[in-house]
């Protein structure tokens, strides 16, 4: 019995020292497996140039954040603490530069963006000056970054996350405040990811939170392996080819000592001030005795509690949140004389482009006559973003639920998504429901209603735009569409599709004609309830909204009155279906926009020209437009056919009037009408031909001669019936010659067009009394181009006159340098 006792201890002695020793060794073995991940990660630091040990801030009170970022081929997906910020994996949507940025005290998510960099690279350049210093940024690459990322560009993404010259250097030890390494090697397809902290070198920069500036967290990069050897020794990648995924991993340090008055903090003593200036009454009233007409949140919220829930949460939106000079929430235009508009809605159609519906209501609420209460914000999709916009500056903002899947919208856009039909069907849809809300819900009395969308800008005498041809609108003007409830008038546009700088400078005319030209345009609420609504296009239906109304069967032959000069302007070059940054610079980017603070002596003035002062408000930048009366159906028909068989001066026509492009020994282009294209300067062609000006049209000194009236004549079918290239025969060659839109058939009135070639000299006011020109605007000649046998006009060419074409073996243009009709 002893002996079994004795036994039984020592098996039991044994199985303790058994666990002990199982301890022991699972000690050892995780203390030994976490020095060597240690090692390893202090490795792999080390590998793309970081000492790790210069990364992380010591002491109790550092917290930090996981960060992963995997860039390649057909997918970017960036994970912040586990939580999926972006997964972007469809293939042939959101190509470029990926850029997400946190919050450095909290590790939040302030602003996510797409940009097309194989496209264009200034609007990144624009968004990271306006990101506040301290942020973490994170930069992926999607499929392709490199074409149009700019030597500019890279010196930009260099100078706000830590190097202070055109690249980082790649000797020495690689510090993480260097810069990155690898964004100065970045090429065709290749992959590359970056966690940094963002430092604005601006007067706010010494307010940044520990001083020293950005700085690099990590950074991979892979390179396109499949080169090819030029003869020039240069390497160029293979078109087929993409360098493989990088994935990236980092832990960031937050800063947990935050300042009480610091730019990056959710609030600053100097928005206080600010909003002390801040008028925050509403600024006109209900339009009717409804409170559910206006946001009771944006009517009692202050402009400092909007600045401090909008700069805790957004980021990108430069002054906004600057503690220095903030930006001005409030806006207090003066109002216009004998308005009309006062009870119209302005309906602002958004996506998710916050940033640039940012510009859009900026630009709204600083015309003359805006009556705030009045605006509203549609957005297409549940996005915050905008909405935090919108609210930011005092807007009523409406959402709407998708009518087709929410891949149109996507983080940020980028390049066009692989099926147009559905990003098409769903603009439609959303114009169709933020008209049927305006005109229903929000405001059932509005007889009229003013619509823009998220990527434009208005002159500062928009409303006075709209408040002087609102009353053609009002009065039937000899109905001839059978009764559908607008006239013969179809609208009333900001927006002169053939009114580019040098075809239009004078504010104070307007035109009629047979195209509806959209971006920026006023309707009749009859015109909507009584024909649109009910003919909408279905969801179905890949129809583009405004191409659908200009349709014959839509339109009914009504017309639009629009300005000479127009009083919207176009910014959006990107994340949009139909345009892109080379189509936005091509057509848009040129075009006369009517500012009377941007230039003197009608200088070019980034597209923001046509003309200053004004006639009865010269300070405030209204302008009276004359000959109002003349703008009816009958009375506008009438007048043209007066004027071309009056004051009309037919051209020689023997010659196609485009030649091709000259070259001068330095290989710029030489033009022998400098006077009005100024071709080595500015880029006006999208062809191999320019047009000159003929000797008729010219003073001695080359300039274009004043108060004239030249006309031409072209040779173009009626381009109705499926006639689609009636227009090929001479107009489209000409417009493309003359720098002017050449896409289609647009902007004439009853295939006429007019345009007012313009100088960059002064008139000396010898033609003011003609059609209540002004005398501060470019001197310049009408050309009446008038399409036969299509053009009703075209019944006063003469007989002994042939209609110009255009030779498509040739340019007009001999081997003897002759220009002939062709």
């Amino acid at each position: 019995m002893r002996r079994n006792c004795c036994c039984w201890k020592r098996v039991r002695m044994l199985l303790v020292c058994s666990v002990i020793l199982f301890v022991l060794v699972n000690v050892i073995l995780t203390l030994l497996t976490t020095n060597r991940q240690t090692a390893d990660s202090a490795t792999s630091a080390a590998a793309i140039g970081y000492n790790s040990s210069s990364k992380w801030v010591q002491g109790d009170t550092a917290k930090y954040i996981s960060i992963e970022v995997l860039s390649s081929k057909n997918r970017v997906r960036i994970c912040v603490d586990d939580a999926t910020v972006i997964d972007d994996s469809d293939p042939l949507n959101n190509r470029g530069m990926h850029v997400v940025v946190l919050n450095q005290h909290t590790g939040m998510v302030m602003a996510q963006r797409v940009f097309d960099t194989y496209m264009d690279d200034e609007p990144l350049i624009s968004f990271l000056h306006r990101v506040s210093s301290g942020r973490i940024m994170i930069f992926a690459v999607k499929d392709e970054a490199s074409f149009h990322l700019t030597n500019e560009g890279r010196r930009a993404m260099q100078m706000h996350t830590g190097a202070s010259g055109a690249s980082a250097s790649r000797s020495g030890s690689g510090s993480a405040a260097g810069g990155s390494l690898w964004l100065s090697e970045l090429g065709w397809r290749d992959m590359w990811a970056m966690v940094a902290k963002h430092h604005n070198n601006d007067p706010e920069g010494e307010r940044n939170v520990d001083g020293i500036g950005g700085r690099v967290y990590g950074e991979s990069y892979n390179s396109n392996p499949s080169l090819v050897l030029q003869h020039n020794s240069k390497s160029a990648p293979a078109i087929s080819s993409w360098g493989t995924d990088v994935l990236l991993r980092v832990q960031v340090p937050l800063d947990v000592n935050r300042s009480h008055n610091n730019q990056n903090d959710e609030w600053c003593d100097s928005w206080i001030t600010a909003g002390a200036f801040e008028d925050n009454n509403d600024d006109g009233g209900d339009f009717v005795d409804s409170g559910s007409i206006i946001d009771d949140d944006i009517i009692v919220e202050s402009p400092l509690a909007r600045r401090q829930r909008f700069c805790s949460r957004i980021e990108g939106y430069g002054d906004v949140c600057s503690c220095v000079h903030p930006a001005p929430l409030d806006f207090h235009p003066m109002p216009i004389p004998d308005s009309n508009i006062d009870r119209v809605p302005v309906v602002i159609v958004a996506g998710n482009r916050a940033d640039y519906l940012y510009r859009t209501i900026k630009s709204v609420l600083n015309a003359r006559g805006v009556q705030r209460h009045m605006v509203t914000v549609h957005v297409d999709g549940y996005y915050d973003e905008p909405v935090e916009v919108a609210r930011l500056l005092g807007v009523r903002a409406v959402q709407h639920m998708p009518a087709v899947d929410d891949s149109v919208n996507g983080v940020g856009g980028g390049q066009i998504a692989s099926n147009t039909n559905s990003r098409r069907r769903r603009v439609t849809q959303h114009y169709k429901s933020a008209l049927t809300n305006t005109f229903g819900s929000l405001f059932p009395q509005a007889d009229y209603a003013i619509v823009l969308e998220d990527d434009l800008d208005v002159s500062v005498d928009f409303f006075s735009f709209f408040s002087q041809t609102l009353p053609l609108l009002a009065v039937p003007d000899d109905s001839t569409d059978g009764g559908s409830g607008s006239g013969s008038l179809y609208c009333v546009s900001a927006w002169n599709d053939q009114g580019y700088e040098h075809t239009a400078s004078r504010p104070d005319v307007l035109y009629r004609v047979d195209w509806m030209p959209g971006l920026g345009w006023m309707l009749k609420r009859s015109l909507y309830k009584d024909q649109l609504e009910s003919e909408w296009p279905t969801v179905e239906k890949p129809w583009d909204w405004d191409m659908w109304m200009r349709s014959t069967k839509v339109q009914r032959g009504r017309q639009c009155i629009v300005p000479e000069v127009s009083r919207t302007f176009h910014f959006g070059s990107s994340r949009s279906v139909n345009v892109n940054p080379y189509f936005q610079r091509t057509y848009f980017g040129r075009h006369a926009f009517y500012n009377p603070y941007a230039a003197t002596n009608g200088a070019n003035a980034g597209s923001h020209s046509g003309g200053t002062g004004g006639e009865y408000d010269d300070r405030g930048g209204l302008i009276r437009f004359k000959n109002i009366d003349k703008m009816t159906r009958i009375t506008y028909l009438v007048w043209m056919e007066r004027r071309i068989m009056t004051e009309g001066q037919l051209l020689d026509h023997s010659r196609w009037p485009c030649r091709k492009k000259q070259w001068n020994n330095e290989g710029s282009k030489h033009n022998d009408n400098r006077g009005v294209h100024d071709a080595g300067n500015r880029n006006y062609y999208q062809s191999d031909e320019e047009f000159f000006v003929i000797d008729e049209m010219k003073n001695n000194d080359n300039t274009i001669r004043s108060k004239k009236l030249f006309v031409l004549y072209i040779k173009m079918e009626d381009p109705s019936g499926g006639n689609r290239n009636a227009a090929n025969v001479a107009w489209i060659p000409l417009a493309k010659c003359l720098g002017i839109w050449d896409l289609d058939i647009r902007g004439h009135y009853k295939g006429m067009w007019r345009l007012y070639l313009n100088t960059d000299n002064q008139s000396d006011g010898t033609n003011a009394d003609e059609e209540g020109i002004p005398t501060h605007i470019k001197s310049g000649s009408e050309l009446f181009i008038i399409s036969c046998p299509f053009s009703h006009f075209c019944k006063f060419k003469p007989m002994n006159v042939t209609a110009l074409w255009y030779n498509s073996i040739g340019v007009g243009e001999d081997d003897d340098g002759g220009d002939d009709m062709l």
